[in-house]
């Protein structure tokens, strides 16, 4: 088994949304869901390689793309429909996707 990673990389304009705690959760397919739960990981603009912050790792789930709904969306600080065509555009045909809980780090 690889070891778990200690880098995750946001899209620049999510990044104040994780540094300000209001986003909790990503999304995302089987490659990037091998986080370990009690991990602390750096956080990055995905565009420019910019560090922003740190999050520990709480939860890593499997989720349906059917199954995202308004709590997930809440926990994404994103409205539904945005967040469900995000993830479609980003993961496109992926019925399976992981829930990754985090918790912002304090500096």
């Amino acid at each position: 088994m690889s070891a778990a990673p200690t880098q995750i990389t946001f899209f620049e304009f999510l990044t104040p949304l994780v540094a300000s705690g209001l986003k909790t959760i990503t999304i995302r397919d089987i490659s990037e869901s091998h986080y370990q739960p009690g991990s602390q990981v750096e956080v990055f603009t995905l565009e420019n390689h910019i560090k922003v912050c740190d999050i520990m790792i709480l939860a890593v789930e499997p989720l349906a793309f059917a199954d995202i709904n308004e709590f997930h969306a809440a926990q994404e600080s994103l409205p539904l429909a945005e967040l469900k065509l995000l993830i479609q555009k980003v993961y496109p045909n992926q019925p399976t996707l992981f829930m990754i809980s985090f918790k912002l780090v304090a500096a």
